[in-house]
C-alpha cells in the first residue's frame, strides 16, 4: 500500500499548474478536497480568474505568534518530448515519483500539508496558530500570489515565523555525512530591459549607426567586467562551518579573514563552480536578445534583457547606475523590469535552533548550516514585513538530482517523501510545543 505522502504527491503532480498561465485554482481544488475530508475549514483567495491561493488554520493557544507553512502551487513549463515520462503523469516507478514540481515545490507542499493534518488528527492544541498557505504565481514573481495576499489582506497573515522552500539536504557535498542547508537569506533581484534604436538600411551598405551593433558593443562592455568577490556575514559563517570538513579552507578557519577566504576559494578552483561563485558575488546573466527580421536588412531596434542577482548589502539602484556607465551609450535605454533588495532573517532564534536540533535527531551525523538562496522566493515578501522566514526541506538528495529542478525528469524518491514527512512533522510539532 502506498504511503500517504507518495499517493498525494503523485496525484498533485498530475495537476498541470504551469505558470504561465498558472491555473492554480486546479491545485486549490485538490488541496481543498483533502482539507474538507479532514473537517478543516479553509479560505480561498482569488487574485484574478483561475489564479487562486488557499489558507487553512489550526488555532493555537496564543502562547507564541503563528507559524505559516508556505508553499506555491505553480510550476515552470516542461516539454513532454524531453522527458522519459510525461511531466504531468505523477508516475511512480523504480522508487521515484516523477513530475514537474516534484522538487520545486509540490513535494514540500505535501510535507507541510501532512504535518498540518497530523497535528489536527492528534487533537492537541499547538502553542501557536499553524497556517497552511498554498499560493499562486511564485514562479513569475508573486504578484498574483504572496504579494497580492500581503498587500490586500495583511491582517490575515500576521505571524512570527514562515517555513518555506529554499533549503535542501545534500548527500554528496561532504565526504561522509549529509549536509542540510536552511535558507535564511536570498539574493536580491534586478531584471533590466535594454533597448537601442537606429536608422534601418540595406545590409549591403552599412551606415555605421546599426542599433544591433551598438547594443552588442554595450553588452560586451558590461559582461567584460568581472564582478568582485564579496564576503557577507552569512557567507563568512557558512564557510566557517564547511571549514570543519573541507581541508582547503583551513587557512581561513585559522585567521577568519575575508581576504584569506577569497584566496583559498580562488586557488582551489572552487570559485569556478557556478553555485560557489553565485554565493560570493553579484551575478549578471544576459538571457534574451532580439533584433531584426531579415538577414539583409539593418535592424532599427535591438532589445536585450539582463537577470542580475544581488548579495545582501548591494543596492539595486547603484547596480543599475553602474550598468548605465558600462554601457557608455546614451542611445541604449535601460528600463527596470523587476527589482528587490536581498532579504535576510536572523539565525540566533529559538525557532532556528529547534529546526537544527530536529535535523540532528533524525540525522545524527548531519552538518546543518544557514545558507543563501541564489534565486528569489516568496519569503522576501514576508521578510519585508518583519517576519523571519526559513527555507526548510528535509529531503536528502544528490547534486545531480538537485539539478533536475526546472530541468528534465524532475523527481523525488519515495523513501525521501516517507522519511521527509516524519522529519517535517517533527519540526512543526517542536516549533509548536507538541
Amino acid at each position: 500500500m502506498q504511503h500517504e505522502a507518495v499517493k498525494l504527491l503523485s496525484q498533485y503532480l498530475q495537476i498541470d499548474t504551469t505558470n504561465p498561465p498558472g491555473n492554480e485554482n486546479k491545485g486549490v481544488e485538490f488541496l481543498a478536497g483533502i482539507l474538507e475530508k479532514e473537517g478543516i475549514e479553509y479560505k480561498i483567495f482569488e487574485a484574478s480568474p483561475e489564479r487562486s491561493s488557499i489558507k487553512a488554520v489550526l488555532p493555537g493557544t496564543g502562547e507564541k505568534g503563528a507559524v505559516i507553512l508556505l508553499n506555491h502551487i505553480d510550476v515552470v513549463p516542461a516539454s513532454a518530448d524531453e522527458w522519459s515520462v510525461h511531466p504531468f503523469s505523477g508516475a511512480v516507478q523504480d522508487g521515484f515519483i516523477y513530475g514537474r514540481g516534484a522538487l520545486d515545490m509540490k513535494s514540500l507542499g505535501i510535507l507541510e500539508l501532512l504535518a498540518f493534518l497530523a497535528i489536527k488528527r492528534q487533537g492537541i492544541a499547538p502553542c501557536r496558530d499553524i497556517i497552511f498557505l498554498a499560493v499562486a504565481d511564485e514562479e513569475t514573481g508573486g504578484a498574483q500570489g504572496a504579494q497580492y495576499l500581503l498587500d490586500k489582506y495583511p491582517d490575515q497573515f500576521q505571524a512570527d515565523l514562515v517555513i518555506n522552500e529554499g533549503g535542501f539536504g545534500l548527500t554528496d557535498v561532504l565526504a561522509n555525512r549529509p549536509f542540510f542547508m536552511v535558507a535564511t537569506a536570498e539574493k536580491g533581484l534586478c531584471q533590466l530591459k535594454l533597448t537601442c534604436t537606429g536608422p534601418p538600411g540595406h545590409g549591403s551598405t552599412p551606415h555605421g549607426d546599426n542599433a544591433l551593433e551598438k547594443m552588442v558593443a554595450g553588452l560586451n562592455r558590461v559582461l567584460a567586467k568581472e564582478n568582485p568577490l564579496i564576503i557577507t556575514p552569512l557567507t563568512a559563517a557558512y564557510f566557517k562551518v564547511l571549514g570543519t570538513e573541507w581541508e582547503f579552507l583551513k587557512p581561513y578557519i585559522e585567521d577568519g579573514k575575508s581576504e584569506t577566504l577569497v584566496k583559498v576559494m580562488t586557488q582551489s578552483g572552487m570559485i569556478e563552480i557556478p553555485q560557489m561563485s553565485a554565493m560570493l558575488r553579484n551575478t549578471i546573466s544576459l538571457n534574451r536578445i532580439r533584433s531584426g527580421n531579415k538577414t539583409n536588412v539593418i535592424p532599427s531596434r535591438a532589445v536585450a534583457e539582463f537577470d542580475i542577482r544581488l548579495l545582501p548589502g548591494s543596492e539595486p539602484d547603484e547596480v543599475i547606475a553602474d550598468i548605465r556607465g558600462l554601457l557608455a551609450d546614451e542611445n541604449i535605454k535601460v528600463e527596470t523590469i523587476k527589482k528587490s533588495r536581498a532579504s535576510e532573517s536572523p539565525v540566533d532564534t529559538e525557532d532556528f535552533s529547534i529546526i537544527n536540533d530536529v535535523y540532528l535527531e533524525h540525522f545524527p551525523d548531519a552538518l546543518t548550516v544557514a545558507s543563501l538562496l541564489f534565486g528569489a522566493s516568496d519569503s522576501r515578501f514576508f521578510r519585508s514585513k518583519g517576519i523571519p522566514s526559513y527555507g526548510v526541506c528535509p529531503l536528502l538528495i544528490s547534486m545531480e538530482e538537485l539539478n533536475r529542478i526546472h530541468g528534465i525528469d524532475e523527481r523525488i524518491s519515495e523513501e525521501n517523501m516517507i522519511r521527509g514527512t516524519q522529519v517535517f512533522t517533527d519540526i512543526v510539532k517542536r516549533l509548536c510545543k507538541i
